[in-house]
């Protein structure tokens, strides 16, 4: 199914389940705002919102299943942290304890979908971005809904796109939805930005998803070693099995830095207390010394402030 963005997909995912005051989502504190927001606005139902803190970057399993509870209706996570790079390498256990505590398990693959392998078994509900890994534009959130989930739910939304006949005698009555998760999509889609998405996904099939993250791994954790040894503050975990194609760094200039490396034709992200470094099919070895030469340069030899 594809709906508008990621923010989008978590927001109906929440607005179609049934809520009782007491259940609770369990998040983590890597997790963008888009899946935090759309669980803390459930508050005013009664619902709570509980947060694992990480510890150096890392959650761990034990950190969810130490957690879970008969009142824990969903734990929603990032399979990438937008913030830190941290890859969660333990997702189809996580599912699986979720469901045994009679959970749902929903997660957001924007920082991983199109850059590692992304698998859907043990997960309900993922949703995507389009715009990062996938090379597509904004405007296009890729989603999976799990069969069992799909008759589960009802829809938060409803629109011409989402019923099964639009102009039925009594339309003005009742609607009957789709089957499927065609029944969440309400609207009219954005071609253009599927177009876009097509093309990004014709690109990277053709390279391999594995064949990309295993070649990649020698350069991000190139990259890594590289901050650190310019005595960067890293966010980042070193353990390969957390590795993903993000490699951060705090600072409170994160956007001043961003904007001056810019000027140099390197291309990072920074803001919330951070520098955030992105490693993709177009970059190599040689991007990454341009890089960290570039940072070098910018920072002027001296530690940052975190």
């Amino acid at each position: 199914m594809l709906l508008a963005n990621t923010s989008d997909a978590l927001n109906l995912l929440a607005n179609s389940l049934l809520w009782e005051s007491g259940d609770e989502v369990l998040i983590t504190d890597l997790e963008f705002p888009s899946n935090v927001l759309a669980w803390l606005r459930l508050k005013r139902f009664g619902v709570r919102v509980e947060v694992i803190r990480a510890e150096n970057g890392i959650v761990r399993l034990e950190d969810f299943t130490g957690r879970l509870s008969r009142r824990t209706r969903v734990v929603s996570v990032s399979q990438v942290s937008y913030k830190t790079g941290t890859q969660l390498p333990f997702l189809p256990a996580l599912a699986q304890e979720v469901h045994r505590a009679g959970g749902l398990f929903c997660v957001d693959a924007t920082q991983a979908l199109g850059r590692v392998p992304v698998a859907v078994d043990g997960a309900d509900y993922l949703a995507a971005s389009s715009y990062k890994w996938l090379l597509g534009t904004h405007g296009v959130g890729v989603v999976y809904l799990a069969p069992s989930l799909r008759e589960r739910l009802e829809p938060g939304a409803a629109g011409w796109y989402s019923v099964d006949d639009l102009f039925r005698p009594d339309r003005f009555e009742t609607f009957t939805y789709k089957q499927g998760a065609g029944r969440l999509q309400s609207g009219m889609p954005n071609f253009p930005a599927y177009f876009a998405l097509r093309a990004g996904l014709e690109c990277l099939l053709a390279a391999g998803i594995e064949r990309l993250d295993r070649e990649l791994r020698p350069v991000v954790a190139e990259l890594r070693e590289g901050l650190e040894s310019l005595g960067l503050p890293l966010l980042t975990p070193a353990g390969p099995e957390y590795a993903s194609g993000i490699v951060s760094f705090a600072h409170n200039r994160g956007e001043e830095i961003a904007a001056t490396l810019a000027q140099r034709d390197v291309v990072v992200w920074g803001g919330d207390g951070r520098v955030r470094v992105s490693v993709h099919l177009y970059n190599d070895a040689e991007d990454i010394q341009r890089c960290l030469t570039a940072l070098k340069e910018v920072m002027g030899g001296s530690t940052p402030a975190v």
